[in-house]
């Protein structure tokens, strides 16, 4: 179970409220309004989600879509709370009784629009806070609380009002925008959702976070300038470095590609420039552990393809597949092949051999290389050699243990 204090922030791109959810699915508003949490009566008792033994809690792909469940006798209370633009912005809390009997969920704000009515005698047992109200759910039934971001009041809240998936799809579109990751290790592919989604909210935004902003599409008035700072300070790092920062050439590359997307192709073509001057050092290995913050965005991408800042050569899968990926089919879209060109392919296993189908979007001139094996083509397919394990172990060792990369 999360602790209480540990949370995420929600909200609408665009919008100025921001909200924390905390790990036990109530919701903590920025602007200092009370906290609006929950309680469920159910068959049996009360239950408190804050203190229960089996309050456990997800979050959507890594999107800002939170769901929290809590053990009742027949089933579970499963509770998801997101925002949406609708009527000026709102915050929903919806709650769907997954079990055999009917219940109730108590909330601990009243100005908040409601799909059914508040019950007129709520069931006893708790001291609930004075501004609460009961709402009854039928067995297998749903119901939802919106607080409005702006002038919170009670009030019917429509029913067409979007869903969870509704809003993840909205997210999983937005931070497409930049690429799209489908590996066989999904916490590789939550994690950068949850970075994109944090810096579209603008939350751990820091100095490097311009050269993502602007390949998620966001353009602002220092955009550029943000993005050449921060190569800028790379370049300092790397002046005397003998070996490269292992994300030194996506940074290079992404940032390139975030000029051009700018409207700035001579930032572009500097930053190719400066590249050229590093590019015979050598580069420190990919980290084995996933870094944290938009570093596992550089991890990720770097995996599956280093991209040229100069453009030219961009190589798919410089470091080889990790074993644990080995036999199952993975995509990726939109990586930084150039400053001019992305990259798509899917993989696919002919036995123990990938099969690559790639397709470049942009002007031909991108050459895709791995290994022994290169292509000007801007689609195509070829088959790459079988991976072979860097362990030294007899093949029934091999089978017995999980490598990564």
């Amino acid at each position: 179970m999360n602790s209480p204090v540990t949370g995420r922030s929600i909200g609408n791109r665009g919008g100025a409220w921001r909200g924390t959810v905390t790990g036990h699915g109530s919701i903590l508003p920025a602007d200092g309004s009370a906290e609006l949490d929950w309680f469920i009566a159910a068959d049996d008792r009360w239950y408190t989600p804050r203190t229960e033994a089996s309050t456990r809690q997800k979050w959507y792909a890594g999107y800002p879509v939170a769901e929290t469940r809590v053990k009742i006798p027949g089933g579970d209370m499963i509770q998801r709370v997101y925002a949406v633009a609708d009527l000026g912005g709102m915050t929903i809390m919806e709650f769907e009784n997954d079990s055999t009997l009917p219940i109730a969920v108590a909330v601990t704000r009243r100005d908040v629009f409601t799909t059914r009515e508040p019950a007129t005698n709520p069931p006893v047992g708790i001291d609930l806070p004075a501004d609460s109200i009961v709402i009854p759910v039928g067995h297998k039934s749903t119901a939802r609380i919106a607080l409005a971001h702006n002038n919170p009041a009670s009030g019917r809240l429509p029913d067409d009002a979007p869903d969870h998936q509704a809003v993840v799809r909205g997210w999983e579109k937005a931070c497409d925008t930049a690429s799209r990751i489908n590996v066989p290790d999904h916490t590789i592919v939550a994690g950068v959702s949850r970075v994109r989604s944090d810096l579209l909210l603008g939350v751990g935004v820091n100095d490097d976070a311009a050269i993502e902003l602007a390949r998620l599409g966001e353009k602002y008035t220092d955009s550029i300038v943000e993005v050449v700072e921060a190569v800028q300070c790379r370049l300092k790092m790397e002046k005397r470095a003998k070996v490269l920062r292992w994300d030194t050439p996506h940074v290079m590359a992404s940032a390139a590609r975030a000029c051009v997307l700018l409207g700035d192709e001579l930032a572009a073509g500097d930053i190719g420039a400066a590249w050229l001057r590093l590019a015979d050092r050598p580069v420190a290995e990919l980290p084995i552990e996933v870094p944290t913050g938009l570093q596992s965005i550089a991890w990720a991408e770097s995996l599956l393809a280093q991209g040229s800042p100069s453009g030219g050569v961009c190589r798919i899968l410089p470091h080889g597949i990790p074993e644990p990926w080995w036999g199952v089919s993975f995509e990726a879209h939109g990586l930084t092949g150039d400053p001019y060109r992305t990259v798509g392919y899917a993989v696919r296993w002919h036995g123990p051999r990938p099969a690559v189908l790639w397709e470049v979007t942009g002007a031909p001139g991108l050459v895709l290389a791995n290994g022994e094996w290169a292509s000007a083509d801007t689609s195509g397919e070829t088959l790459l050699e079988a991976p072979v394990s860097d362990h030294v172990h007899d093949h029934d060792q091999d089978h017995d243990h999980d490598h990564s990369h």
